[in-house]
């Protein structure tokens, strides 16, 4: 179930707590964080708490502490914080009198709001409301608001405090050499903060817009500085507003630049930043809104907070920074990026917003160089993808996790030495790109680049195999994770042959269309030499394929190990990996137990490879043995299970998908969102249930609806064309700005279509 509430209002969607709750504190900064791309910041009261974990985090700004340290991505100096006096006493959640509370986000606009009603006796009650955002209109900027109000009738002094905090951490450890703070004009607060490679810097300004300013100081602290501001109330209230301005040393932004954007969004003032902000945002859910007819308020709620959070992790700015496996919303996985992002949080994009999608693969372009280092280091050729990326392109995943505390040995970490799916992976999405985008100046510039480098990698790691008289793949990890150390993952394998046979098919395109473009890759990747052994590689490879009962062995021992005979008890567990509390991790490696979705997500990936028989009876083959310990688990099965009709199960799966971070579990999603699983929750409704597939210049429609819905209304770019989907149970509207000379093959329901302008296809 939704931990938090929904309220719609004119223009606005709220998700909100109405009780005052530290048990979920960390959880719900996670939740509510305020992300604009750019930057995240965690949504942390402004009053301090005893337990909290303030958090704001700049795109792309990685930073390894001390050596045998993981880069990591640094949580910045803190500009949430306020101090709060009235008439010397000090004001605290958690000590004051707390008569009433209520923290809120609009997820239509990006703002939380943030109510409290204290009692503070002989000095009668004060609402005090905390709003802030972080601007799409202007991305470098963070604004708030602070309105202090008494009840009773009663004039108050109140004293403000607040700054900027440059003591902030990573769990404990402390990223910047040095931090240099100063305060301009009388004004402005400033803390310059030096990485090894990079600065950062925040600036601050702050106004009292509604009451009497009396006393105003300034002081500096140890990588901190802080104003005071002592006001006395005009009609019963005070108004204090703060903008602050954060960027990183190589966006290049001067001193005095950083100075009049910050006078002159205070100029504007809060109101007015927030219209520009709404308007920002609307462009936003005017793309990529999916409206459902049938859909509860709560349902709705978190589809729209699954989008929310999407548009504030993708880096709309810059390719040398892509979507992290938390956002910018915690320190979870150390702001690494994972496999996640190209297949569950790219689609979106790419449909929603092909320019962005791009990015995504120029950055891995970027680290294409790291990635060919890490096969060399394994004693590949062409290009390894890091398991974790932080900015350069080479692995960031740490050999040893933490030490057993039973044996006081180091555990060592296999994924990022053996999970070498992540390279097709990459490969898969830039092909998405290119069909869906016809974009060749991308693939002159990276794309082939990345395949053919992808393709070389396969066949060097792949082994002959006497018996079968067939390459294989061996000791390797596939997107199950308690499968470790296994020899031909079907996953894997049928992946790598996907990229080799799409290399094969770019270099003959080339050569027949483009043989410019194909002598200079040739001339930097020397291609010829390894055509033919990918050639070989491509028609020897083995594939796992259906056995007599029509399953499809998800690696060469899992079909015959023993299954887990009480796994509904672990399916059921509210404990993640509750499994390994009773059985080793040598054991579960040794039983049909899955973690999350393996050969599902192969199915996921190419719904065409198999029939629909074959389909069906592996998707609930594995669903029977998934423990789905994984956040993406839930989402891949719903698609899955939409896909063959399952309906039940679909949504069964689907509902558990959708509350993954907003659930009853307060230590869920402490450390960040579930990026991938936001993501896959539009992979659900697009790929699952309104059916869309669009493959080789084919757009395919098989929609499958659960009972309660009537129709779907949603947006897709196919082939650069901004298509707008109306899809029901007995009936298909598909309408599209008409392009001279262009339409779209649609197969629906085994008949073919021509989309030009308008169609209409009937299902019944």
């Amino acid at each position: 179930m939704i931990h938090y509430q929904t309220e719609r209002e004119k223009k606005r969607f709220w998700i909100g707590e109405k009780e005052f709750l530290p048990e979920y504190e960390l959880k719900t900064e996670s939740v509510f964080a305020q992300c604009n791309g750019y930057m995240g910041v965690r949504a942390a009261h402004p009053f301090s708490l005893i337990e909290e974990q303030r958090g704001m985090f700049l795109s792309g700004a990685f930073n390894k502490a001390y050596e045998g340290e993981v880069t990591e991505l640094v949580n910045c100096p803190d500009v949430t914080w306020f101090g709060l006096e009235i008439d010397g006493e000090k004001i605290y959640p958690e000590r004051s009198c707390l008569k009433s509370f209520e923290r809120k986000l609009d997820i239509f606009s990006g703002e939380l709001v943030i109510h409290y009603v204290f009692d503070l006796g002989e000095k009668g009650e004060v609402l005090v409301e905390n709003r802030r955002f972080a601007s799409m209109a202007q991305t470098n900027l963070f604004a708030q608001s602070l309105r202090v109000q008494f009840l009773d009738g009663r004039n108050r002094q109140v004293k403000i405090k607040t700054g900027i905090n440059g003591q902030m951490t990573n769990s404990g450890v402390s990223h910047f050499h040095t931090s240099t703070a100063r305060v301009y004009d009388k004004e402005i607060m400033e803390i310059r903060s030096e990485l090894e490679n990079g600065t950062v810097t925040e600036a601050v300004g702050c106004k009292v817009v509604c009451g009497v300013q009396e006393e105003k100081e300034f002081n500096l602290k140890r990588r901190g500085v802080y104003g005071t501001y002592a006001v006395t109330p005009e009609d019963k209230e005070v108004i204090f507003e703060k903008v602050t301005f954060a960027d990183q040393g190589e966006d290049g932004i001067t001193t005095e630049e950083r100075k009049l954007a910050l006078l002159a969004a205070l100029n504007k003032g809060y109101d007015v930043l927030l219209e520009e902000q709404q308007a920002k945002m609307k462009e936003f859910w005017d793309v990529t809104r999916v409206h459902v007819d049938g859909m509860s308020e709560a349902e709705e709620a978190a589809v729209c907070f699954a989008q929310y959070h999407i548009l504030g992790m993708t880096p709309w700015h810059t390719n040398e920074s892509s979507i992290a496996a938390k956002g910018l919303t915690g320190e979870g996985y150390k702001g690494h990026v994972f496999w996640d992002t190209e297949i569950f949080l790219f689609p979106m994009l790419l449909y929603g917003y092909p320019k962005e999608a791009k990015r995504l693969l120029e950055f891995r372009y970027r680290g294409l160089d790291g990635a060919r280092k890490k096969a060399k280091d394994y004693g590949f050729e062409g290009a390894m993808f890091p398991w974790e990326a932080a900015r350069t392109g080479e692995e960031e995943t740490p050999l040893y996790a933490a030490l057993n505390i039973h044996t006081g040995k180091a555990n060592k970490v296999w994924s990022g030495i053996k999970e070498y799916h992540v390279t097709a992976d990459i490969a898969y999405a830039v092909e998405q790109y290119y069909e869906s985008t016809g974009d060749d100046r991308f693939m002159e510039d990276c794309g082939y680049e990345i395949v053919f480098e992808a393709a070389r990698f396969w066949a060097s790691c792949a082994k002959w195999d006497e018996k079968r008289q067939k390459y294989g793949i061996y000791d390797v990890i596939g997107p199950d994770e308690y499968t470790e150390h296994v020899d031909n993952n079907a996953y894997t394998n049928y992946m790598a042959v996907y990229c080799v046979k799409m290399a094969l098919n770019y270099a003959d395109k080339l050569k027949a269309e483009n043989e410019e473009v194909f002598k200079s890759l040739n001339q930097k990747l020397k291609l010829e030499k390894d055509l033919q052994k990918w050639k070989d590689f491509q028609e020897k490879m083995y594939l796992p394929v259906p056995n007599e009962e029509g399953i499809i062995p998800q690696d060469d021992s899992f079909l015959s190990k023993p299954c887990l005979e009480n796994i509904e008890k672990y399916k059921e567990s509210q404990i993640k990996q509750s499994v390994l509390l009773d059985y080793s991790r040598e054991e579960v490696v040794n039983m049909q137990v899955l973690k999350q979705a393996d050969v599902v997500m192969l199915l996921n990936l190419f719904p065409k490879l198999f029939d629909e028989e074959t389909v069906r009876k592996n998707v609930l083959f594995y669903e029977n043995r998934t423990i789905h310990d994984s956040s993406l688990s839930y989402c891949a099965h719903a698609q899955a299970c939409a896909a063959i009709g399952a309906m039940d199960l679909a949504w069964e799966f689907f509902r558990k998908c959708l509350v993954v971070d907003i659930n009853e579990n307060p230590h869920d999603s402490t450390d960040g969102v579930h990026s991938a699983s936001l993501g896959g929750i539009w992979n659900c409704l697009i790929f699952g249930f309104a059916g869309v597939h669009y493959e080789k210049g084919v757009l395919y429609l098989t929609p499958n609806l659960p009972k309660q819905w009537k129709t779907m209304e949603f947006y897709m770019y196919i082939e650069g064309v901004k298509v707008h989907f109306t899809v029901g149970r007995e009936k298909i509207a598909l309408t599209c700005d008409k392009q001279e000379g262009r339409m779209i093959k649609v197969k629906a329901g085994n008949r073919e279509y021509m989309l030009e302008e308008h169609l209409d296809i009937s299902l019944a």
